[in-house]
């Protein structure tokens, strides 16, 4: 990676961070700035405005989830066992005290009626999660007619939990969340 190339993925990193814990309207470009440590001329080399760097953090946050549920899924054999990893994944950010819900519906959902081109940023991300989990729930013999509704009603649920987490900052609406997912799956199963 180029010093070029690093330094606008610690401008990314330290804004998606900030928009993930703050919001993006209670997030200015000094604030990223001083995160970064970067000069202001930094991030008006790489973006022109605070969307345009909210946009790759969308995208890297996307990215991020889709990895992660993808190698969940690559590892898991049923829809049960995927729910598992993925919920290891977040306990694991926990740990850490760094995990305040989905940075995709944080920030996705603050911007959606304020800037089209990051509201598309936000459903392409959630348009390949609700791939993968067609793909996981296939394996556990879902009728192909039930395939979509199910994995919409997962992707609520998997959404909706996260931001009731953030919002509680109670760990156990993750495990809910894990409880309720599996549970859906084995009544239509």
């Amino acid at each position: 990676m180029t010093k070029g190339e690093a330094s606008k993925r610690r401008i990314i990193e330290a804004a998606g961070e900030l928009f993930w814990k703050n919001g993006y309207t209670k997030t200015g470009i000094s604030e990223i700035l001083k995160a970064t440590g970067l000069p202001k001329g930094s991030f008006y080399f790489y973006f022109k405005k605070k969307s345009d760097v909210a946009e790759a953090v969308l995208q890297y946050y996307g990215d991020m989830i889709t990895d992660r549920l993808r190698s969940a899924a690559a590892l898991s054999d049923s829809w049960a066992s995927f729910c598992d990893r993925f919920l290891r994944t977040f306990q694991e950010e926990l740990a850490d005290k760094r995990y305040y819900g989905c940075p995709m519906a944080v920030v996705g959902t603050e911007v959606a009626f304020q800037e089209e081109g990051l509201a598309r940023c936000y459903h392409e991300a959630i348009v390949e999660v609700r791939k993968i989990f067609i793909e996981v729930l296939r394996r556990d013999k879902i009728a192909e007619r039930e395939l979509e509704d199910l994995a919409d009603l997962c992707l609520a649920i998997y959404e909706g939990d996260q931001i009731l987490y953030r919002l509680s900052k109670d760990q156990d609406t993750l495990q809910r969340m894990n409880a309720q997912l599996k549970r859906v799956v084995r009544e239509r199963g």
